[in-house]
Order: C-alpha cells, then sequence, then structure tokens
C-alpha cells in the first residue's frame, strides 16, 4: 500500500524521498532556531506527514539520522567520527521531554496525546525510552556515503517496533539531537 495525499506524492517513491528530504533539512534548521519548548515546528510537519502514518514518520527520521551522521560537529561525534548519543542529548532522556514532543507529533496524527498510561508507570516509560535511544545510537553507526545507508538506518530504526510509539517516541530523540545541533551550530557560527 502506498499512502498519498491530494498534495502528496505515493509513499516510496523518488518524489516522496525527495519531499522527506526537504521537510528533514527544514525540520533540522528550525529546530535549532526555535525557542525551547517551541513545537510549532514538530506539529506543522506532523500535519504534512499525516497521510503517511508511522511508516512516514520513521522514514523521515531515517533521514534525519542520515542528516545528523553528515553534519555533527566534531566535539559529539567519537574517535571513529560517529555521533555519540550522551553527548547529543541531556543525558539519559528523561520521560517527559521525549513525551512531550511525542505527544505534540500524536495529536496531529489524530492518534492522541501520550500519557504515563500509555505505558504503566515511569520506570518502564524510561526504559522503553533508553531502549529507543539504544536504537538511535546504533543507526548513527551507519556511515551516510554507503550505498545502502537509507536501508541500513530504516532496518536499525525498526528494531524495537514499527508502530506509532514507537515512530513518535524515535522521532522525540531526533528532534532533541537536532535542536542540539542547530544550537551548537548557530553558536559556532556567532
Amino acid at each position: 500500500m502506498h499512502p498519498t495525499s491530494s498534495a502528496g506524492p505515493a509513499a516510496g517513491t523518488p518524489a516522496y524521498w525527495s519531499m522527506l528530504d526537504r521537510e528533514a533539512g527544514s525540520f533540522a534548521r528550525s529546530r535549532g532556531a526555535n525557542a525551547p519548548g517551541d513545537w510549532s515546528d514538530v506539529e506543522s510537519l506532523m500535519m504534512r506527514l499525516k497521510p503517511y502514518g508511522a511508516a512516514g514518520l520513521l522514514d523521515l527520521c531515517t533521514l534525519l539520522v542520515l542528516q545528523v551522521v553528515e553534519s555533527c560537529p566534531a566535539e559529539l561525534r567519537d574517535a571513529q567520527g560517529r555521533p555519540v548519543l550522551p553527548r547529543l542529548i541531556k543525558g539519559r532522556s528523561d520521560a517527559l521531554t521525549t513525551i512531550e514532543a511525542v505527544s505534540s507529533a500524536n495529536a496531529r496524527m489524530s492518534r492522541g496525546p501520550v500519557t504515563a498510561n500509555d505505558l504503566t508507570d515511569a520506570e518502564k516509560q524510561v526504559e522503553r525510552i533508553n531502549d529507543l535511544e539504544a536504537t538511535v545510537a546504533a543507526a548513527f553507526q551507519t556511515r551516510a556515503g554507503h550505498p545502502k545507508a537509507r536501508r541500513n538506518v530504516r532496518r536499525a530504526l525498526t528494531s524495537q517496533g514499527e508502530g506509532v510509539r514507537e515512530a513518535g517516541a524515535i522521532f522525540g530523540i531526533l528532534s532533541e539531537i537536532t535542536e542540539t545541533i542547530g544550537r551548537r551550530s548557530s553558536h559556532s557560527d556567532a
């Protein structure tokens, strides 16, 4: 099945990937420029991606990972030149920060807000987020120039599942990472 909207290309087509690439670039720039707590870019992006569902969001996340691999500042990389997750996020993700981003995304996808009831207690929430952070960290091991980079990243991102919750949480983690890189870049440009 190839979801589409009257305003967007069919999923999986070259036009779809081109559109997602533009959206990922625009999102990465806006995250670094937005004031803390300003999720307006997330809300508008989710409206544009809504016809593609969780699969479209994971495809966008795939491209965001590749952007991070390409654009991450040297001080946030390891000796092999790969992005280091603990340097890119505020320690281990706290559940509330990630849930805030996911709630905004889910609301725009008409999925309802994420609450503590989604996972029965805070320990399970944090454990699940940490598992998904490890998934993102594994995706960072991909070389951006590799001919199968997009497929390898997508496979890594879906290792914990392909549902709305997984896609939303991974997107929340990547939102924080792109914000960190964007802010770091804007400080070095000043």
